[in-house]
């Protein structure tokens, strides 16, 4: 036997060969040899022919059980052959109606809901089998005459049960819808606090545990460092190196200080001395002028030579020019003098200076104060060695291991503080508006299994609306949980030690109504309770 593949047919529509007459533009009338939604083919078509790419308008005839449908349709040669007398078709644009109708024909025809006869569509009628409307003349004479219904018991009895309980569920879904609300978006939160590390060091646990219980103060955990060991004692060295260098710049400035009351002797024996021979410069050119005018008369009356005039001047010059060195050395020996109490010059250089010893002094004096308070920043960060408890509390989670080495500002543990947990619910922006203060709710626990009551205590919509850029509110989407309402817990202590921050939360409000009309009906409702009341007691 030889297998035969058919390759796959690539056409968008199902092709029939249904009855179907097309009469062309010129009023012939041919049966197509088959068509689709797509086009419609004809064969045997005597000349002459349209032109492919020719737009023609074509009338489509569907004969069915007796009677013709018939619409217009626009097409376009696609395909013209005159040997054969082979027209291909593809119509254009279809009608909403020649469309639905046609496609109606095809997929009936494909599923065989219709069938060609005599040229003819017809609708194949699914036979029906009758059923006698004659008593049966041999009924079954075993079946007891008066039975018991039960089998109409006990579908009225499922039923009412069903129905009954149909009725409950609804009622308490209503109920819970309209007088309830249930959050599932709920916390146990309470006051928590992360410790890090003040330091890179070893740590070394004290009460370094999960679940510890510590009071305020307490030391949790201690710190080794050795390089901070190492700094410590190298600044305690450089405090002792100040020390050392000042206590010696003051000995130096004490020392300097006794020597100038001698420096001051010699700066006073230094001025009268320049004194002495400013004076005596001064006579010397006295003198000399004196000489200098006595000689230029006789010069004048030709007593004398040139020359020994020229000497007379020559002697003048001098004695003029050591009354200046004289004056000169007389006013730095005066300034030296005024300042013999702090500085000495031994005519070549200052061999002291106070005013430089007390700038030793200072420079020391400044680095001693440096030291001593670089120390005392270790010292304080000594305290910071230990890790102590903020407040009393229980440690939570611990996030280091101990005895292993940890860098600075790595959290360490997390402490809760040992208060009354309460109960932090996010609500949307619809709502919080049914949640009022001081409402009472219910609280159940799924982590320990519980009931517990509560009371809200804050209702905040605005918690998460803060633009932190611009210092005012900015309104979010009011499906997204940005509402807080904080509850309180009504328990005692030994609860409290169970219930840790973190713990899951479902919280039933008794919803408030927003709405005007349940308000205006609740205040007739209590206007008339009033009258009431008031008409018993009069």
């Amino acid at each position: 036997m030889k297998v035969i593949r058919e390759r796959p047919c690539q056409r968008r529509f199902h092709r029939v060969t249904a009855p179907m007459k097309v009469i062309l533009p010129d009023g012939r009338g041919m049966m197509a040899t088959n068509w689709s939604l797509g086009g419609v083919r004809l064969d045997g078509i005597p000349s002459p022919l349209p032109g492919n790419g020719q737009s023609i308008s074509l009338v489509l005839n569907l004969p069915f059980q007796g009677f013709d449908i018939s619409f217009d349709v626009n097409a376009k040669v696609v395909r013209s052959d005159e040997s054969s007398g082979t027209l291909g078709c593809e119509f254009e644009e279809l009608s909403e109606r020649a469309y639905d109708l046609m496609n109606h024909f095809i997929n009936d025809l494909v599923r065989g809901n219709m069938a060609t006869v005599q040229d003819t569509i017809c609708r194949i009628d699914v036979p029906v089998t009758p059923i006698s409307t004659q008593p049966d003349p041999n009924p079954d004479e075993s079946k007891p005459a008066n039975r018991v219904p039960f089998k109409t018991i006990a579908m009225s009895v499922l039923y009412g049960a069903v129905g009954l309980f149909a009725f409950g569920y609804l009622s308490i879904l209503i109920y819970s819808t309209t007088m309830r609300m249930e959050v599932r978006s709920a916390v146990i939160s309470a006051p928590l606090a992360t410790l890090k590390m003040p330091i890179d060091g070893i740590l070394r646990p004290v009460r370094f545990e999960m679940g510890a219980v510590v009071k305020q103060g307490e030391e949790i955990a201690r710190i080794e460092n050795a390089d901070y060991m190492s700094d410590l004692e190298d600044k305690k060295i450089e405090l002792a190196t100040a020390l050392r260098d000042q206590r010696r710049a003051q000995e130096k400035y004490k020392i300097e200080a006794s020597r100038m009351k001698l420096y001051q002797v010699i700066s006073r024996t230094d001025r009268q001395i320049a004194r002495a021979r400013a004076t005596s410069a001064r006579e010397a050119l006295d003198a000399a002028d004196a000489a200098y005018d006595r000689l230029a008369k006789l010069l004048k009356k030709k007593l004398i030579t040139s020359a020994k005039f020229e000497t007379a001047v020559k002697e003048r010059a001098q004695a003029e020019a050591r009354l200046k060195d004289a004056e000169y050395e007389l006013e730095r020996t005066t300034v030296m003098d005024s300042v013999s109490d702090r500085k000495h010059f031994n005519h070549k250089e200052f061999v002291a200076d106070l005013d430089m010893f007390a700038l030793e002094i200072e420079r020391a004096g400044s680095a001693v104060k440096t030291a001593h308070m670089q120390l005392e920043k270790l010292e304080k960060l000594r305290t910071t060695m230990s890790i102590v408890a903020p407040y009393d509390g229980r440690i939570v989670s611990v996030q280091q291991a101990a005895h292993t080495a940890v860098l600075r500002n790595e959290p360490l543990l997390t402490i809760q503080q040992r208060t009354d947990p309460t109960v932090t619910a996010f609500l949307d922006q619809d709502q919080v508006l049914k949640v009022g203060l001081n409402d009472s709710a219910k609280v159940y626990l799924p982590s320990l299994g519980r009931h517990i009551a509560a009371t809200v205590v804050m209702v905040d919509r605005n918690s998460t609306f803060i633009n932190s850029d611009r210092s005012h509110y900015a309104w979010k989407d009011g499906k997204e949980k940005s509402a807080a309402v904080s509850l309180k817990l009504d328990i005692d202590g030994a609860d409290v030690e169970r219930i840790s921050a973190g713990l899951p939360a479902v919280v039933v409000f008794s919803q408030r109504q927003v709405s005007d009309i349940y308000h205006r009906i609740g205040s007739v409702f209590t206007f008339q309770n009033f009258a009431e009341r008031h008409d018993t007691s009069i």
